[in-house]
């Protein structure tokens, strides 16, 4: 468990040891910012103070504190003060009543258009999946009942191909016996020859 001391850092006591970690890295920056700009113009330094601002490198009071020295050396260079932008707080330090908490959380998440485009999202999509469902229902019922061998009858197919082919032999065999009956012929199997009877 930390110890209460390890959330004190350059005289503010921070609720969270994360917090505490997080200002004493500020301090590190700082000192690492103030050893580079030691000594340059002022429009490097106002530049260097422009980025921080963008990149919102400091979020804690330390780094807030930080930010408060350089514009007051800014100040000091003789930089206008309409150039250098004021320090942006991403936090509320106001503790507001439930009723208030509420109503300035409705008033800041409002139901957005993206709903109802969703909602036209969702409806395409299922008239599409609906629609290439009943295609592919359609495209197993053309091949079922298609006469052309495939995957799905591919073996009623050869066989009724082969039962047809069977029937065929079977009754050219049968004119055959007729024919030879007529010319009075007896097949001998044996010796391979036809013979009068």
């Amino acid at each position: 468990m930390a110890d209460k001391n390890d959330f004190y850092v350059e005289g503010y006591y921070f609720g969270s040891l994360e917090d505490a970690q997080q200002a004493q890295l500020e301090k590190k920056k700082a000192d690492y910012f103030d050893g580079k700009l030691n000594g340059k113009n002022a429009e490097s330094v106002l530049a260097v103070y422009d980025k921080i601002l963008d990149e919102r490198v400091f979020v804690t009071p330390i780094g807030w504190s930080y930010l408060r020295k350089l514009q007051k050396e800014l100040l000091l260079q003789g930089v206008d003060k309409e150039r250098i932008r004021p320090i942006p707080m991403y936090v509320t330090f106001s503790h507001k009543e439930e009723s208030t908490m509420e109503a300035l959380v409705r008033e800041r998440v409002k139901p957005s258009v993206k709903i109802s485009s969703d909602r036209k999202k969702l409806r395409t999509s299922v008239i599409v999946n609906l629609f290439l469902a009943i295609l592919v229902i359609a495209m197993f019922a053309i091949t079922l009942k298609s006469d052309n061998p495939n995957i799905l009858n591919y073996k009623n197919v050869i066989v009724n191909q082969y039962a047809s082919w069977e029937q065929e032999l079977s009754e050219r065999e049968k004119q055959l016996r007729q024919k030879e009956n007529e010319l009075g012929l007896e097949w001998k199997a044996d010796e391979d020859i036809y013979e009068d009877k």
